[in-house]
């Protein structure tokens, strides 16, 4: 889940060994790497990069790409699945701190999700837009890390007055909403308005099990309360 140049230096989902010895050289190099085929792919496209490309890019040999990977396939896996991990992570972490309260919960990944994303904007672009191109594998991992989002929603089926009435695939589809809702800001380019959206976002995840009335009140009860944090 950076086109611009200037940002890719600040990456968020791919992280950057505290400091480069002896024994770190070849994580220092996969991370550069990894950090290189994300930038490729979100400029060009995935069928456009070639492996030429992503060495030049990452200033290593050929032998070392091909000491850490198969080839372009294998790579932009473990592109996908490092950034999948820190995303991960960093929900958990936000609803771990958020509560016992679950629009806060839902609020607090959001926030966390959406700071990835205005953070590292190419990495975004790459996971959450190229990797629908890159071919099952890719397609697979998409799925089950909406799924895992997924899954954070599912207990607010038991506030919900209708919990009977609400469709089994709910879920899926509410997830599957929010990241074609990255995904449009991704592709036009409106990494900016997340920010101001995201009381939007909120509120059209917790409608469906809310209500619209509730959920209209907890986005914006939450996003004033969280408008001290925006503005640091």
């Amino acid at each position: 889940m950076r086109a611009l140049p200037g940002r890719s230096s600040r990456s968020s989902l791919v992280e950057t060994p505290a400091s480069v010895t002896r024994d770190s050289v070849a994580a220092e190099q996969r991370r550069r790497i990894l950090r290189a085929v994300a930038e490729l792919v979100a400029k060009r496209g995935y069928d456009a990069v070639k492996v030429d490309l992503i060495v030049k890019r990452a200033r290593v040999s050929f032998k070392t790409f091909y000491a850490h990977f198969a080839g372009k396939d294998e790579c932009f896996l473990a592109v996908f699945d490092t950034a999948a991990a820190v995303a991960a992570r960093s929900m958990r972490a936000a609803v771990a701190e958020a509560g016992d309260s679950w629009p806060r919960q839902v609020d607090a990944a959001l926030r966390a999700l959406f700071s990835l994303v205005t953070a590292d904007p190419s990495m975004a672009r790459a996971c959450l837009v190229e990797s629908l191109t890159a071919g099952p594998p890719l397609i697979a991992r998409y799925e089950r890390a909406l799924g895992d989002f997924a899954a954070l929603l599912e207990p607010g089926r038991r506030l919900s007055a209708h919990e009977a009435d609400l469709p089994p695939t709910l879920d899926d589809t509410v997830a599957g909403a929010v990241s074609w809702f990255l995904y449009q800001r991704l592709v036009v380019g409106e990494i900016d308005e997340l920010r101001r959206r995201r009381p939007e976002a909120l509120e059209f995840v917790l409608r469906p099990y809310l209500g619209e009335r509730e959920a209209r009140a907890q986005a914006r009860a939450l996003a004033a309360i969280g408008s001290g944090d925006d503005a640091a």
